[in-house]
């Protein structure tokens, strides 16, 4: 397989699967893995699928208010992606932090940017009793225009992906013009044997029994056609997925229905089987959706497959669907009724499958729009050992940055020892931390692999979270930072001082990675110890230079980064850098010599 992507998704649970956004998001994975991606899947759902052909995660949670949650910045350090889905509501871009990451993200809307007015479609009865499903629609619907686009500036996101084009159109209006529509896919629906035209007409309704959804629509729109002459049955499939007050409310209704006796009532979770033939037996299906908390509702999809009339509401991100299948769409409640009579008269059509039922196929413009889309890095850091050119290339590559118009920071973070000193001081009483003068270069030495280990290593963590605080969060928020010594750097120092390498890579670079402000470049420079003396004879004066260049390679190899064999031309070095900032075309490969 090429390439490694992970799907970020919350509430991925095994009998969610089928629902929206969690079916787009499996869908996502399936399709990407079919073009020879590596796909995991994150969650912090607390009990996921199992014997899905990716692999998942489960995590106790992903964020934490405007930040990614340290298990799930450890979590993508370990897997090291080269590219992140992460399912989103529209409120979620308030919080854009959450989406600085390890890797180029690619946000997946799964929500329907309606607008205020659209809340009036529901009766005020209906919105009161479903405001827990509306809630963060409506509080998406209360976010000014300039507060979404900044929020989207400020996340460092590639791009929106949206499972509609009403939602698309809405995004651009504001200005969000980086996008794509990823059309949902469903299963295959089952083959039934045709069946010759009822004489009296079976009209479908599926879901649970909301206002939103369009339940109360559907019986005064039935009674309504019946009182002008339809001859029909009416079958209602009520998912019984929410409060049962509303289940029992509405049955009320039902039954004081005067036309009580064409109508019949499922209220049980039906197996996708059980609802495919019943989806399969209709004439007519009728789905007049208000609002929807998730966009692109499938049941739309699956109706529209039997080749049997859709008729729905003009909702946004419904109506596109039911148009693909030739359905009917009708302007206001009132005109259902009418809608409903002519859908009973109309044959059913064929339908091409294909263009529905797989996912590899629909992936397949996202998983080359991602492919070209530029990463918005927030850090680019040079690591490696004394001499081995860092200074010198980072100079070169931000002068190349600014010439493109990517203004960036500068950061030198090593030596930060805020609260260190006092120990430090102690050790060179000791002899544990002392200076040594060979070849008449200062070189300093610490020998902390005893009982020194403890807590030299707890106070430089605490020194290393200072110095992200004061100093390289502050400078993250003018933009790119880029850096010739960070964390990492201070991380081999530490492992050689106290003979901790495999150790402390193994357990903390991930921490230190993540703390990074994200997405993250991480390169490796190296350069043959013989090489490094000609241009700094002083960098061969440490005695632990061996030590430090094996641990350097140790934590590359750990966290995947790219390794910069700095022994040629600063030009070659320059090319290599320039691909992986996205200044030049990328090549085959990660590993080059400059």
């Amino acid at each position: 397989m090429s390439g490694h992507d992970v799907v970020v998704c919350f509430g991925f649970e095994a009998d969610r699967i089928r629902r929206q956004p969690w079916h787009v998001a499996r869908g996502i994975a399936l399709g990407l893995l079919a073009h020879g991606r590596r796909v995991t899947l994150v969650t912090d759902a607390r009990s996921p699928p199992g014997g899905e052909p990716f692999g998942i995660v489960a995590l106790p949670r992903l964020f934490s208010a405007n930040a990614p949650d340290p298990a799930l910045r450890e979590a993508l350090a370990r897997l090291a992606p080269d590219r992140i889905f992460v399912m989103i509501g529209i409120h979620d871009l308030l919080r854009p932090g959450r989406l600085h990451l390890s890797a180029p993200v690619f946000p997946i809307v799964a929500a329907q940017p309606f607008r205020l007015r659209d809340f009036l479609r529901l009766p005020a009865a209906g919105l009161w009793r479903e405001r827990h499903l509306l809630r963060l629609a409506l509080l998406a619907a209360l976010l000014p225009d300039g507060l979404i686009c900044r929020g989207f500036r400020q996340s460092g996101a590639v791009g929106l992906v949206f499972v509609s084009a009403a939602a698309r159109a809405r995004f651009a209006e504001i200005g969000i013009e980086a996008s794509l529509v990823l059309r949902p896919q469903v299963e295959p629906p089952p083959l039934v044997p045709a069946q010759a035209k009822a004489a009296v007409p079976t009209i479908l309704y599926g879901g649970p029994p909301l206002a939103l959804r369009g339940a109360d629509l559907t019986l005064r729109a039935f009674e309504e056609a019946s009182a002008a002459g339809l001859e029909a049955r009416l079958q209602l499939l009520l998912r019984p997925d929410d409060r049962p007050a509303l289940m029992r409310r509405f049955l009320a209704r039902v039954e004081r229905s005067p036309v009580r006796t064409s109508i019949e009532v499922v209220t049980e979770m039906l197996t996708a089987e059980a609802m495919h033939r019943r989806f399969a037996a209709a004439d007519v299906h009728l789905l007049p959706f208000r609002m929807t908390v998730s966009d692109a509702p499938l049941v739309v999809i699956e109706a529209g497959l039997t080749g049997r009339p859709v008729v729905v509401l003009d909702t946004p991100g419904v109506a596109e669907y039911a148009r693909a299948f030739g359905g009917v769409v009708v302007a206001r409640p009132g005109r259902l009724a009418a809608a409903l009579r002519d859908a009973c008269g109309r044959a059913g059509q064929p339908v091409a499958l294909p263009e529905w039922t797989s996912w590899p196929q629909a992936v397949a413009p996202l998983d080359r729009w991602a492919g070209q889309a530029p990463g918005r890095l927030a850090t680019i850091a040079l690591i490696g050992i004394d001499g081995a050119g860092k200074t010198t290339l980072l100079r070169r590559l931000q002068g190349r940055l600014t010439a493109a118009g990517r203004e960036s920071t500068h950061v030198w973070s090593r030596f930060r020892n805020y609260l260190s000193k006092p120990l430090l001081a102690l050790a060179r009483l000791s002899g544990h931390n002392r200076k040594l003068v060979l070849g008449g270069v200062r070189i300093g030495v610490h020998e902390f692999a005893n009982g020194w280990a403890r807590p030299f290593l707890w106070l430089q963590r605490l020194d290393l979270w200072l110095d992200r605080q004061l100093r390289i969060r502050p400078a993250a928020r003018s933009g790119l930072v880029v850096m010739d010594r960070c964390a990492l750097d201070q991380l081999v120092d530490m492992a050689v001082a106290t003979g901790r390498e495999a150790e402390l890579v193994e357990q903390l670079a991930p921490r230190l990675l993540a703390g990074l402000p994200q997405p993250a470049l991480v390169v490796l420079v190296d350069r043959e110890p013989l090489l490094i003396g000609r241009s700094r004879p002083d960098a061969l004066m440490d005695p632990k230079l061996l030590r430090r260049r094996a641990c350097y390679r140790l934590l590359a190899d750990r966290l995947h980064f790219p390794v910069l064999q700095n022994d040629a031309s600063l030009e070659a070095a320059d090319r290599f850098l320039d691909r992986l900032v996205g200044l030049a075309p990328e090549p085959g490969g990660r590993r080059a010599s400059g």
